[in-house]
């Protein structure tokens, strides 16, 4: 099961985010836990409880920075989808997001991270269950 955190400047923003993100999981039969937080110090004591699967990051300018270095350090692996109101393109290519965009988010642009997104937890998957991308196992 996914396990995706929504990590919004405030409730309001995270609750719709995490919609988009129901919505777009259930068109793909995908059925994850979504939690929405809009305080950094109580999102990263709760992760260290339950790892996040992905986290979808929207944070204004350099707390949005620091929180997606602060996830990288603690789970290299899980998903990072972010959201800023500053250019930090680089800094997310540096950090291996899925995907990165500026605010406001068109819903082009937030389908196509979340479909970015859903392909590569579908490959790493089946590289950690043996699989190949059709699901068939290795032998």
């Amino acid at each position: 099961m996914y396990r995706i955190s929504v990590l919004a400047e405030n409730r309001q923003n995270g609750l719709i985010y995490a919609d988009r993100i129901r919505r777009f999981c259930m068109e793909n039969d995908i059925f994850p836990e979504v939690k929405v937080y809009e305080n950094q110090e109580r999102f990263f004591e709760q992760i260290q409880m339950l790892e996040p699967t992905s986290v979808l990051l929207a944070l204004h300018g350099a707390d949005g920075l620091n929180a997606a270095e602060q996830l990288r350090s603690l789970y290299p692996r899980c998903g990072l989808i972010w959201c800023s109101d500053l250019d930090f393109s680089l800094h997310a290519f540096r950090l291996h997001a899925e995907y990165f965009f500026m605010e406001p988010v068109e819903d082009e642009k937030f389908r196509e991270g979340l479909s970015i997104w859903l392909e590569r937890r579908k490959k790493s998957d089946c590289i950690r269950w043996g699989k190949n991308s059709r699901g068939e196992w290795l032998s």
